[in-house]
């Protein structure tokens, strides 16, 4: 019998969403592409720009860039997650160039347990330090550890230096980092960074060797 071979892994452009098919229960889509095009990211190559889809029942919201859905595709998402089985996950990672004081009383009101979003540019990080006072005034502080963000190590030029000075940047900035090491378009990473790599994507190790961060204020 003839095997089609496709998707991601083969480079191929991803179309719908179909809840159930190679993600397990819970996890949705609601949007393919960007309209960024940051120099080490795939998705824009792979998918181009931002298209929004059927919206589908889930609750851990994987998009690449949910926050450039139109308005009212935003609040169809949080419509559906209202009639969940469990408080909402946003793990794909939102742009906090993007993040209004409204997106952010809809996170409130979902009671969201996790919210990704990702400093990988310098023009990332201003930004950042904004979204974080946003979230802080309504509850997602540090000690909430309720509030991540993605941070892109190891690539061209790096040091360990210049990773650990943004990590720390990004816990000042009011969320804890997990640390993504860099791959090329082979696969290929720097097996020197695991190590480094390891102790800042695991939260308990984070909180651990920064207390300060997330003790009582």
């Amino acid at each position: 019998m003839p095997v089609k071979v496709g998707g991601p892994a083969t480079n191929q452009r991803e179309e719908d969403f179909e809840p159930g098919m190679y993600l397990k229960k819970g996890y949705v889509l609601i949007s393919r592409g960007c309209n960024n095009h940051c120099w080490f990211c795939f998705v824009w190559r792979r998918n181009g720009k931002l298209r929004e889809l059927p919206i589908k029942d889930g609750w851990i919201v994987q998009d690449d860039n949910l926050l450039s859905c139109s308005d009212q595709h935003i609040k169809s998402v949080f419509e559906m997650l209202k009639r969940q089985p469990e408080n909402p996950k946003f793990t794909g990672g939102l742009e906090a160039k993007l993040l209004k004081p409204w997106h952010v009383d809809l996170l409130r009101k979902a009671k969201s347990t996790e919210i990704f979003f990702a400093n990988d540019t310098p023009d990332d990080y201003e930004p950042l330090i904004e979204a974080g006072k946003l979230l802080n005034s309504v509850g997602f502080t540090l000690r909430s550890r309720k509030c991540f963000c993605y941070v892109l190590i190891g690539y061209p030029g790096d040091t360990f230096d210049k990773a650990e000075k943004r990590l720390t940047d990004t816990l000042k900035a009011g969320f804890i980092p997990f640390a993504m090491l860099y791959r090329n378009a082979h696969g290929d990473l720097l097996e020197e960074w695991k190590p480094f790599q390891r102790i800042w994507a695991r939260p308990a190790i984070i909180v651990s060797r920064n207390p300060q961060f997330f003790a009582k204020g």
